[in-house]
């Protein structure tokens, strides 16, 4: 299962890597852990720890929807579309850039970096949730409240999180990683 107070790991094997993505997708606008949970009880059902998407892929398109529902996935008819879509694709999660996982649908700007900013190394990258909004309104940057769906306002925002990152000397996953704890109470 997904810990998402450990999230970040640089040398994932693939199957790892289609669950951290899976598991993106359902922490999009949701709660870290009981997405964890959800996704672990559906890998589960369909018996698809060792190879995600081909699980996926068995159960079929029809089937996805119910099952996420049954594991306490919400959102669960997008989440199935997106799931789909992504086993289907023929991405390589380990090169792929945030734009070519953006091109699959219900795969937003954060959910795309955020899986980036935590599975590769060196990765230049901000998920702008509500803790990291939060932090950036509290070091007194004009942030909304939820994640901006305009590509110019949320690049303005991810450079300044990637400033303060590198102010704070630390890679830019465990700052990620820092203020999430901080904000969420983890």
């Amino acid at each position: 299962m997904v810990n998402p107070s450990k999230i970040t790991n640089f040398k994932l094997s693939k199957p790892r890597l289609e669950e951290r993505i899976l598991f993106w997708i359902c922490a999009a606008g949701k709660n870290a852990i009981s997405s964890a949970k959800g996704l672990d009880r559906f890998l589960t059902i369909i018996n698809g720890h060792d190879n995600p998407f081909q699980a996926i892929r068995v159960v079929g398109l029809k089937k996805l929807p119910k099952l996420l529902k049954s594991c306490g996935i919400g959102c669960y008819n997008n989440k199935a579309a997106a799931f789909w879509s992504l086993a289907n694709s023929d991405i390589n999660l380990r090169t792929c850039s945030a734009q070519d996982l953006e091109t699959i649908k219900g795969i937003g700007r954060k959910t795309s970096r955020c899986f980036i900013m935590h599975s590769r190394k060196n990765a230049r990258h901000a998920g702008l949730d509500v803790h990291i909004l939060s932090f950036l309104r509290d070091s007194g940057y004009d942030a909304p409240k939820i994640t901006p769906s305009s590509e110019k306002e949320y690049l303005r925002l991810e450079n300044i999180f990637l400033k303060l990152a590198d102010k704070s000397n630390l890679p830019v996953a465990e700052f990620d990683l820092l203020i999430w704890r901080e904000y969420s109470g983890r």
